[in-house]
């Protein structure tokens, strides 16, 4: 029996009680994320972003998707925040974390970067991947692969698409083994570039 097969049994719906820790799940999970740190330097370490800003951003999108019912947690382990076909989360309170938190010409650099990237999900009904991660401790062990996995087995069930943002090239290379492909690739910066990718139920 596999890893990813035996975390199944331990995976769960998230409910507003598992908001703090998945929330520091999350965090743990960007703390060295490119595309965090482009948006968020950390002013004492700026190859890093800043824990702060990561921590309030997965806070408050945490309280965004959990309405939807389809965030996932594997015990204080992974985590993982979806949104169902033709629901959106609310994100006025993650667009607050960027103004409070962000350099105003950074974040007018992105804004249309982030457009394009809106643009980039599929005109179909779509499950959208919000946020994934794991521990540092839980990597390498098939946790993301799980909860990816859940909505997935839907999506093929259902014949539904699934759409997310890899925030690496890193990532990038996960989502593809799941049969995500590339739709495009949005340069935010050198040597940070976001790939929107779309995957067509099987």
């Amino acid at each position: 029996m596999t890893l990813a097969v035996v975390s199944l049994a331990w995976m769960r719906h998230a409910t507003p009680l598992d908001a703090d820790t998945a929330a520091a799940v999350l965090a743990e999970a960007f703390s060295a994320d490119p595309f965090m740190t482009y948006l968020w330097p950390d002013p004492d370490r700026p190859e890093y972003p800043n824990p702060v800003a990561v921590r309030a951003f997965m806070d408050t999108a945490f309280a965004a998707f959990i309405p939807l019912g389809h965030c996932y947690v594997i015990d204080d382990r992974a985590a993982a925040l979806w949104s169902p076909p033709g629901i959106e989360a609310d994100k006025a309170a993650v667009g607050e974390i960027f103004a409070e938190h962000g350099d105003p010409a950074i974040m007018e650099t992105a804004a249309p970067k982030f457009a394009a990237m809106h643009e980039c999900h599929p005109d179909q009904p779509h499950f959208y991947l919000a946020d994934i991660g794991a521990t540092d401790a839980a990597r390498g062990q098939g946790l993301g692969s799980a909860l990816i996995g859940r909505v997935l087995d839907v999506c093929d069930r259902d014949g539904f698409h699934a759409h997310l943002d890899a925030t690496s090239r890193r990532s990038r290379t996960l989502y593809e083994r799941h049969g995500f492909e590339v739709v495009e690739e949005i340069e935010f910066a050198p040597g940070v570039t976001l790939f929107p990718m779309t995957r067509s139920p099987r």
